[in-house]
């Protein structure tokens, strides 16, 4: 079952029915779906790993049901497809808290997400090369091979959210993944998000980059002076390793006479998004206008580009408190995770551990990336809450498990004396 599941993260996010007209025309992913179900139906041992997660998550998906039935713009193009999207990822999110069990199950995976995307990565770096490019705010940009996640920025975003994940095969003990194959997946990463041309995707990196340096460094002030000599290192190389045209996209996160008009534009649009997107909020406080309405509320061209202004418009105050208490369940969990992870013993190569507080650090992206995206039903929100969900079912296990061994061995002891 958990090859099915890796199988089918690859499918969502590499998207070959998109790319491959064939494939598209007999709905394999819907066909590949219900296979997978079936034989869910009929695998033993299922049942919902105990966390917080779920009931938030059921609050969410319940907040977004009624905004779209309320909606006065439910059959409008993309509101259906968006509430479709989201009821895929759902139904995998309970397959995936129903089937995975323990820690090797949750490590098999997450490296399947990886290599999914890796694929994915690799084959549009791959077109790339080959003049698959997309001209925008005045230099080439790199784009996916795909359709719905191909714009620069939502993919830089999709490659940005896995190089957390790759924080737990680095510091894996006993290493079963080469080191020199988790360098090499993030040093791609990290090149192609510069080739996007994303702003955002670029604020994202060296967030992640800071986060790492500060997290993994016993004394803190020391990480920041480091952190500052790196960032002053990696301007320096990539002033001379990227074209100058990228060179001018990035300045304008400092500079905005670095690039052309429509670059302030855009960067300006993000809180635009936001105050759009309260605007519209007040006509419809508690449910909002339904989801993917933000076009159509505004009277705009495009969505929010704004997570903020986003959930406000399009799901209102039940909405936005369902994703706070989404947010808050990630929190929990970090910090039981956290926890958990000194009474194994090992906190710093533990497996599952490490994924969770990887999860943690994509939290930190996922709501950064949020200022300046429209990432309110990314796929990413429920995948990494069942790795969250997962890996601190694995370590209460784990540690039950060994609680009730040392009882019974001093209930041993006991009886003999």
């Amino acid at each position: 079952m958990i090859w099915l599941l890796g199988g089918y993260m690859w499918l969502f996010v590499h998207r070959p029915f998109e790319i491959y007209n064939s494939l598209g025309e007999i709905q394999f992913e819907r066909g590949y779906m219900l296979f997978m179900m079936l034989v869910w139906a009929v695998a033993p041992n299922k049942g919902f790993v105990s966390n917080r997660m779920h009931a938030a998550l059921g609050c969410f998906s319940i907040a977004l049901v009624m905004a779209w039935v309320m909606s006065p713009y439910a059959n409008k193009p993309g509101c259906i497809d968006t509430v479709e999207s989201y009821a895929k990822v759902a139904v995998f999110y309970i397959l995936v808290v129903t089937t995975v069990r323990d820690d090797k199950q949750l490590r098999q995976l997450v490296f399947l997400f990886l290599t999914g995307t890796g694929l994915y990565m690799l084959h549009s770096l791959w077109e790339f090369m080959h003049g698959r490019i997309q001209w925008r705010m005045g230099i080439s940009r790199m784009i996916g091979v795909d359709i719905t996640y191909s714009d620069p920025n939502a993919f830089a975003s999709t490659l940005l959210y896995t190089l957390p994940l790759l924080i737990p095969f680095w510091r894996e003990q006993p290493r079963r993944m080469p080191r020199w194959f988790v360098l090499g997946y993030g040093v791609c990463a990290v090149m192609c998000i510069l080739l996007t041309g994303s702003r955002a995707g670029f604020v994202g990196l060296c967030l992640f980059s800071l986060i790492l340096l500060i997290s993994s460094a016993k004394n803190k002030m020391q990480a920041v002076t480091i952190a500052c000599v790196v960032g002053f290192l990696g301007f320096t190389i990539l002033s001379v390793a990227l074209p100058a045209e990228l060179q001018g996209r990035y300045l304008t996160l400092v500079d905005s006479s670095q690039g052309p008009a429509n670059a302030q534009t855009s960067a300006e649009g993000r809180l635009d998004g936001f105050l759009e997107g309260m605007r519209v909020w007040q006509q419809s406080p508690l449910l909002g206008h339904g989801p993917a309405s933000f076009a159509f509320s505004t009277g705009r061209e495009g969505q929010a580009h704004n997570l903020y202004g986003q959930v406000m418009s399009e799901m209102g105050l039940l909405g936005a408190l369902s994703l706070l208490a989404v947010v808050v369940c990630f929190w929990s969990n970090w910090r039981e995770s956290r926890r958990l992870a000194i009474l194994t013993g090992t906190p710093d190569t533990d497996m599952s551990s490490q994924i969770a507080q990887a999860v943690g650090i994509n939290l930190v992206l996922l709501l950064v990336m949020g200022w300046a995206g429209h990432n309110l039903f990314r796929y990413n929100w429920q995948w990494f809450a069942s790795f969250s969900a997962i890996a601190v079912h694995c370590m209460r296990v784990r540690i039950a498990t060994r609680e009730e061994a040392w009882e019974a061995s001093e209930h041993g002891q006991l009886a003999w004396q």
